[in-house]
């Protein structure tokens, strides 16, 4: 079976439920509708992932991320339990968050405008340092090192790094594995957390060194000690307790509103939802046209019946 098959098919309620620009999967439901297709995604992340994607653009599906996880034990490790033999593999890593870093936008693909004859030359990025044009894609031009970087021509995501730390260790100084969030991955979890992060285990491109560095890239995240995790709890459910939030502490009045603070503190306190997953909830409401936030940090409900948040069957 192909992916186009498999997404019409057995995955098709998961297409459907979609939301955040994400479509989530648990790796047993993924094998059960394809053993083959769910085994490459585990040993070749990379292609099958990608080819995925592909399909689901084909579909119409554009810029939808697969999120595959609940990993088989065999493949869920504490941080620093695993080796070389699992490069370029997905991977479970269990471990507690012991450093976040701020959001910072990354370029994926970054265009160049050169400087002489104003020609864009897209380029990949692999991260680290930026990796510009040899020479420019006009073969009339002779410009090798004279290029501007074009924000707006260029593929650029959200981007958050974070470090894991391995829990219950013995050791005085315990592994720790550094962690790449992307999207709608980026401001889901915070200093503390104890969490499973299922990634691609791989070494930072550019080594100067004998010994690599290592990082994970991370596809899904499961948090261990709350009760609303990221990959555990459907979208629907945290859209609907958002909206449910605004609802319950709006004040009557025209306006009929109350702050984003509020909101994000009562969802987070009663379901333990991370502040990321509430505001990207709000977003999906204001694209719904069920809610409407404003810059000065208040948020209002649009509409004059309540939605219907849970899939159909």
């Amino acid at each position: 079976m192909e992916w186009t098959a498999v997404f019409e098919g057995p995955l098709s309620k998961y297409v459907s439920g979609r939301s955040n620009g994400r479509i989530r999967v648990p790796w047993p439901v993924l094998e059960s509708a394809d053993q083959n297709l769910a085994n490459l995604v585990l040993e070749d992340p990379l292609s099958g992932l990608t080819a995925a994607e592909d399909t689901l653009e084909e579909l119409g599906y554009r810029d939808i991320a697969l999120r595959v996880f609940d990993l088989p034990d065999g493949r869920t490790y504490r941080v620093g339990k695993y080796g070389s033999d699992h490069l370029g593999e997905l991977l479970g890593i269990h471990g507690e968050v012991v450093s976040v870093d701020g959001v910072k936008p990354f370029a994926e693909v970054a265009a160049f405008e050169c400087r002489h004859c104003a020609t864009l030359n897209r380029m990949s990025q692999p991260g680290g340092k930026l990796v510009k044009p040899f020479e420019c894609q006009n073969h009339e031009c002779e410009n090798t090192n004279a290029w501007s970087l074009n924000t707006d021509d260029s593929d650029i995501a959200d981007f958050q790094r974070v470090v894991l730390k391995r829990t219950d260790s013995s050791m005085d100084d315990p592994p720790i594995e550094t962690v790449y969030l992307w999207d709608d991955l980026c401001e889901t979890v915070s200093t503390g957390d104890s969490v499973t992060i299922v990634g691609v285990y791989d070494t930072l491109p550019w080594p100067d060194e004998a010994v690599l560095k290592t990082y994970v890239d991370a596809i899904s995240i499961n948090k261990s000690e709350q009760p609303a995790t990221v990959d555990e709890v459907a979208d629907w459910k945290v859209k609907k307790w958002t909206f449910d939030a605004v609802d319950r502490l709006s004040t009557e009045g025209s306006s009929y509103d109350t702050t984003t603070r509020k909101v994000l503190d009562s969802v987070s306190d009663e379901y333990g939802v991370a502040e990321g997953e509430i505001q990207a909830a709000l977003s999906a409401l204001e694209d719904d046209s069920h809610v409407s936030e404003h810059r000065n940090g208040r948020v209002h409900i649009t509409t004059s019946s309540t939605p219907t948040f849970e899939p159909t069957p």
